[in-house]
């Protein structure tokens, strides 16, 4: 017994300073050091008796979760907004966490107002800008940002093309000031055209390679036909018939005043920042700006399956989704807080079901997409081809059972608790809350959205979330869109009694043998 007790006071001692270097325990556990122990093996005795009690009333403590503390509240500073004479709005918000500070100038056109045969203009449009204006070059612009500690990046949506710039908060005007010279003086020089088209021609080589993105690509040509917002990004056909005129003639009726916001984001003085955008962009002369047409989606009615044919393929990457809500509709907390249960969360129920449970898939999950004019939802997954069927019957079971059932009061509250926990996390950086203010301009939502949105989720109910599940979650009205090999997966999908096969570029082809 002695032995044990004294095994156990080494085990002990052992861990009691993490800090001490080996030198010292090795002469703390010396021939003197053992013997002192053992001759003192009572006073062991009860020094362990104490720490098994510690022991057990800790880990007593430990089978009971600890409760979830005060939620903090989230506000961020006063924003200062100003509108320019040219219609201009300036929006400046002070973030002081780092020394840094986001420039975003935002036009609002996108691939919405690409010409239906030259998509992918606005994008190759946002490139072709940076790369030289009137009193720099393309290299001088790079080395300039590279100098104030930043990047210059550009974001292209449907409604939208974003210019950011974000260095040190000390050279904030010179940033501001960049970012105006780039928008308004483009040179626009063929050479750094034709490199930039080649880039884009070897991304459009790469995405058709890619499953995933051909699953996403022809999801949205299904569901949204002629409309705008199934154009996600160039083809190769697109890139060739965009020359320096078209970009020329984008630029002059797009980038226009009345049709931007600038915002700022950092640890920079609202006042001064101000001064120098007044300053900086006061020249920019107003247009009218074309808008772009809304014609109506095709209508969705019944289970439509889009297959694209890829042969040898060991796994169908699957998109199955339909029609949500506009971003600026009010029920989008709703509808989001419906998404993040069914799929949108790594712990939602598509990824309990098909990935934990069954091991279909390694990463399903469910998106919900807010444009100006429109939105969708969309699930997807990478499943083997011998589960291709079973998936999908998992899927719309889920579906139904959404539609079907309310949520109940655990499964609510731990969404809830998921989205406004990970709200602040989300706008916590400069970039994140750049983001997010963005989508307030662009989207037209309540100024006070980022300080509301907790508030909003909250107070969803389990009636809502069944509601919202009736718009988000199509069921017997979806598009499904898989790629993959059809001659492996095709007694899985008999139920489908309609199907269209497509090749990688879209076009319809027979039914493969």
């Amino acid at each position: 017994m002695s032995i044990a007790i004294i095994s156990v006071a080494f085990r002990k001692l052992s861990t009691t300073e993490d800090t001490e270097d080996t030198e010292a325990r090795t002469k703390f556990f010396s021939v003197s050091s053992v013997s002192s122990v053992v001759e003192s093996w009572g006073s062991v005795v009860a020094i362990l008796l104490v720490a098994v009690f510690s022991l057990a009333s800790s880990a007593a403590a430990q089978t009971e979760r600890p409760a979830v503390g005060p939620e903090r509240p989230f506000q961020l500073a006063p924003r200062v907004e100003k509108s320019l004479p040219n219609g201009l709005r300036v929006i400046v918000t002070r973030q002081t966490a780092i020394p840094k500070v986001s420039v975003t100038l935002t036009v609002l056109s996108g691939y919405a107002s690409d010409p239906a045969d030259l998509t992918g203009l606005a994008a190759l449009t946002a490139d072709v800008v940076q790369e030289g204006t009137k009193t720099r070059t393309s290299k001088e612009i790079r080395k300039q940002v590279f100098g104030m500690g930043g990047s210059l990046t550009a974001a292209v949506s449907q409604d939208y093309s974003s210019l950011s710039v974000r260095g040190l908060s000390e050279f904030a005007p010179q940033l501001v000031d960049l970012v105006a010279d780039v928008v308004m003086n483009p040179t626009l020089p063929a050479d750094e055209i034709a490199i930039v088209k080649q880039q884009r021609l070897q991304n459009v080589m790469q995405q058709k390679a890619s499953p995933q993105f051909v699953s996403n690509r022809t999801f949205r040509r299904a569901l949204f036909g002629d409309h705008p917002y199934a154009r996600m990004l160039e083809t190769e056909a697109t890139l060739n018939a965009i020359d320096r005129g078209k970009i020329e003639t984008f630029h002059r009726e797009h980038y226009r005043p009345n049709n931007a916001f600038l915002l700022v984001v950092g640890a920079v003085d609202p006042a001064a920042i101000m001064t120098v955008a007044e300053k900086a962009f006061g020249g920019w002369a107003r247009s009218e700006v074309p808008k772009p047409a809304y014609p109506a989606p095709p209508p969705l009615t019944g289970r439509k399956l889009y297959f694209v044919q890829r042969p040898n393929s060991v796994q169908s990457s699957i998109s199955v989704g339909n029609f949500a809500i506009k971003r600026g509709d009010p029920r989008w907390y709703e509808l989001t807080l419906a998404n993040s249960i069914y799929g949108g969360a790594f712990n939602s129920r598509i990824v309990r079901n098909i990935r934990e449970e069954k091991g279909y898939s390694y990463s399903p999950g469910s998106v919900l997409t807010g444009f100006v004019d429109a939105g969708f939802y969309r699930f997807s997954a990478d499943v083997r081809n011998e589960v291709t069927g079973a998936a999908l019957d998992e899927v719309f079971k889920e579906v139904d059972k959404m539609r079907s059932e309310p949520v109940g009061h655990d499964e609510l509250q731990g969404a809830k608790s998921y989205l406004r926990g990970i709200f602040p996390i989300q706008t916590s950086s400069q970039s994140g809350l750049a983001g997010t203010l963005n989508n307030v301009y662009i989207f037209g939502l309540p100024e006070d959205y980022a300080e509301r949105f907790g508030a909003k989720i909250a107070a969803v109910s389990a009636d809502q979330v069944k509601s919202a599940s009736t718009t988000l979650l199509g069921s017997q009205n979806s598009v499904i869109a898989i790629v993959g090999d059809w001659t492996k997966v095709k007694d899985q999908l008999t139920a489908f009694k309609v199907v269209t096969f497509l090749d990688t570029d879209g076009k319809t082809i027979p039914a493969p043998q």
